[in-house]
């Protein structure tokens, strides 16, 4: 399934509950024709939330294999699109809350040491209760585009990329002091942008020119 997405295929309600039937009773063949049929859709679904190709189709092939670990508990008063929709929901959920964790935390309640490392504050919200709508991501990507350009840049090359002060230092062929400065920035800004969301109050970005 890496890397690749299957042709759609027909399939009706018969086909479908016999292909069911014989995966539940241990024949792994049966899945594939349900996989190869609705594999586009659920990419889809969740390349809709997430916006990142090789992302979702690492998610995909996820949710495949845990809709066939779970096929032996399936109800058949569900419809079984409908519960394999709901188990792509979930992990394109996850996959939010995993990417929003280090920016949120990131820019919530914490200092900077001299060296760019993090210190987490005594007290903070936990995180199934700052990160339990699923728009979050979107809202934090929104967020870091309102960033200047020079921060918007360094922020994405050291929380995205991963890279060091020193290399990013050099690839933008800056001093270090100034890249420290414009993380600094960045977090104070995206801070100040997101505490409203982080609040259950409404969130606007706002474009920011320095």
């Amino acid at each position: 399934m890496r890397n690749t997405l299957a042709a759609h295929i027909e399939l009706n309600i018969s086909d479908e509950e016999e292909l069911i039937t014989r995966t539940q009773n241990g024949d792994t063949e049966a899945f594939n024709p349900l996989v190869r049929k609705y594999q586009p859709r659920i990419y889809n679904l969740i390349y809709r939330r997430i916006r990142n190709h090789e992302a979702a189709e690492d998610l995909c092939q996820e949710v495949f294999l845990k809709a066939w670990r779970a096929l032996p508990n399936f109800q058949r008063r569900a419809v079984f699109y409908s519960w394999l929709h709901q188990i792509a929901v979930n992990c394109s959920i996850d996959f939010i809350r995993k990417q929003s964790r280090q920016i949120v935390f990131a820019t919530e309640g914490l200092t900077i040491n001299p060296d760019d490392t993090f210190q987490m504050p005594q007290t903070h919200p936990a995180p199934d209760d700052i990160l339990e709508k699923e728009e979050l991501g979107d809202i934090i990507r929104e967020a870091v585009a309102q960033l200047p350009p020079g921060q918007h840049a360094v922020f994405n090359l050291r929380y995205r990329e991963e890279l060091s002060i020193k290399e990013i230092a050099s690839h933008l062929k800056k001093s270090e002091s100034t890249i420290k400065a414009h993380l600094y920035h960045a977090r104070q800004n995206l801070q100040d942008m997101l505490r409203p969301y982080l609040k259950n109050e409404p969130f606007t970005a706002k474009e920011l020119t320095s």
